[in-house]
């Protein structure tokens, strides 16, 4: 099990990764703005091991945007490979509150369906997602899946916390930083990590841009 950690985690991390705002995994309710794109790109580090990625959505309407993320892995032997690209529908149910989203993988049967609520207080943001996930491993079976994450803005920072699990309990945490350099632009950094081994200071950083 101690060998498959690695690969285990960074499986978890994509479950929302399509749509969480970087460099949190736990998505929002809100949506692309119709005719507008959302481009994010990350690259994930642990001591011999990173993950680049990169995510792109278009607003089809004001309630709905698809989006498509690509993955790509360097593994410590220094072999790359593309993963399976993911796609990714979501909706708002009631905007800005409460959507529901759907996502896939290609080549693999793994998929996540995705309920999300956003609640806004000052200058504070607390999102909640439950859904269901299939991770497409054979040996695995699928499991209901939730993800926590408050934050915070200060001026031109965000802060925030994080935390997702599954039907066995809380599996990961993360914390970080985003930084608007301008409207629609921003940077981020974080640190993450899981709660079942000792897994501790592999760090992500990436930028998200509205066009």
């Amino acid at each position: 099990m101690k060998g498959l950690r690695y690969p285990i985690l960074m499986l978890f991390f994509s479950v929302f990764a399509l749509y969480g705002a970087r460099p949190f995994n736990t998505d929002d309710a809100g949506t692309v703005s119709a005719g507008e794109y959302e481009l994010e790109m990350g690259c994930d580090f642990w001591s011999d091991q990173a993950s680049l990625g990169l995510g792109f959505k278009h607003g089809i309407t004001e309630r709905m945007d698809l989006g498509v993320g690509l993955g790509f892995d360097i593994t410590p032997a220094g072999e790359e490979r593309f993963s399976g690209a993911e796609f990714g529908w979501k909706f708002a149910i009631v905007p800005d509150l409460f959507s529901t989203s759907i996502t896939a993988t290609q080549g693999l049967s793994a998929y996540s369906l995705n309920g999300i609520i956003t609640n806004c207080f000052g200058p504070a943001e607390l999102d909640i997602n439950l859904g269901y996930d299939a991770t497409g491993i054979q040996e695995e079976a699928g499991s209901i899946s939730f993800g926590i994450a408050l934050q915070y803005g200060l001026g031109l920072l965000d802060f925030g916390l994080e935390t997702q699990g599954d039907k066995d309990g809380f599996q990961t945490w993360l914390g970080g930083v985003r930084y608007h350099i301008r409207d629609g632009l921003a940077i981020d950094v974080g640190i993450f990590g899981s709660f079942n081994d000792d897994l501790f200071g592999s760090a992500t950083a990436g930028l998200h841009y509205e066009f």
